[in-house]
């Protein structure tokens, strides 16, 4: 699979509908840069927005693969459908990768916490800081495991991160009053628990 001819038939693709890549990262809630990747051939669509695109500009999958219209292969070969398969292979390469990453960190997170709790002072507020953190990082690389994981929620994903983009600020309020709550009441909770 020619990852540079599909790029660049991608880029043809967008360019007769005249739109720009900010355009079409829009459509598929993607970011431009994510679309300036897929033409340029350093990163793929996954399986699912591939689909997608197929769809939108009334093509077949395997015409994008072969980087041409009207390149779709007879079926009694099986090319097409083995080109489909090795697509998503990889595809399912990259989110095995990225589930072990988030495992590892979590495992790590874990392994803190049990270090600040065997050996860490009881009632210190750094060592309570360090649980708190250790235990949100846990989560978060839980949570961050299953949406990659998970080929249901790969549209999700790309539908909550565009919501992300319009919502920065909101999101960044959010975080503050969280930060802001987890560093006065937890060690609030300790003190209290400890008297």
């Amino acid at each position: 699979m020619d990852t540079v001819r599909i790029g660049a038939f991608l880029r043809e693709l967008r360019k007769e509908k005249n739109l720009t890549q900010e355009q079409l990262a829009d459509v598929f809630n993607v970011s431009a840069r994510t679309v300036s990747r897929w033409e340029t051939g350093s990163n793929m669509p996954d399986i699912s927005i591939l689909v997608e695109i197929a769809d939108y500009y009334q093509l077949d999958v395997r015409e994008i693969l072969n980087g041409e219209r009207n390149a779709a292969l007879p079926e009694e070969d099986g090319s097409g459908i083995k080109d489909v398969a090795e697509y998503a292979d990889k595809e399912k390469e990259k989110m095995a990768v990225k589930a072990r990453i988030y495992a590892i960190a979590g495992i790590c997170g874990m392994f803190i916490f049990g270090v600040t709790k065997a050996f860490g002072t009881p009632g210190s507020v750094i060592c309570g800081i360090i649980e708190s953190i250790t235990i949100i990082a846990v989560y978060a690389a839980l949570a961050s495991s299953l949406i990659y994981t998970s080929s249901r929620l790969q549209t999700l994903q790309r539908k909550i991160k565009s919501k992300i983009r319009k919502n920065i600020v909101l999101i960044v309020v959010t975080i503050g009053i969280g930060v802001i709550l987890l560093f006065t009441l937890v060690p609030m909770l300790m003190i209290g628990a400890a008297g």
